[in-house]
């Protein structure tokens, strides 16, 4: 009995320990201050390449990103409706994808994963 205690508190403490390090993988800011906000959602393959790439790149060092999951998050979902009314080039027919990066200081829509790791290799290369 006591062994099987001790393996559901160690369960526990792991399951607790990830979810507090994915919190902490995720530096996150206030729209108003971000240089990118990345819309993404938890088990789409197109957005962990995104955060991959700026997780290996310690982007969060250098350019200020808020994070806005949508998939779980119905706040988020909403602001991700609102944001791409900046961006008529993108067919929202069908629903809106992610990843979806936008830049808000020139009110630019970044739709897909490759898109958004060019326009980080952009940022990072011309500061």
């Amino acid at each position: 009995m006591k062994k099987i205690i001790i393996a559901l508190l160690i369960i526990v403490a792991i399951a607790y320990g990830g979810k507090m390090i994915s919190k902490i993988s995720l530096p996150d800011y206030p729209d108003s201050e971000a240089d990118l906000i990345l819309y993404w959602g938890k088990g789409c393959p197109h957005c962990e390449n995104v955060k991959k790439y700026i997780r290996e790149n310690n982007l969060d060092d250098k350019i200020k990103i808020a994070y806005r999951e949508v998939y779980y998050d119905n706040g988020n979902q909403k602001k991700l409706e609102e944001t791409v009314k900046f961006c008529p080039e993108i067919d929202v027919t069908q629903g809106i994808g992610v990843p979806l990066s936008f830049d808000p200081k020139e009110k630019k829509c970044i739709l897909g994963d490759t898109p958004a790791i060019d326009w980080l290799k952009s940022k990072i290369t011309n500061n």
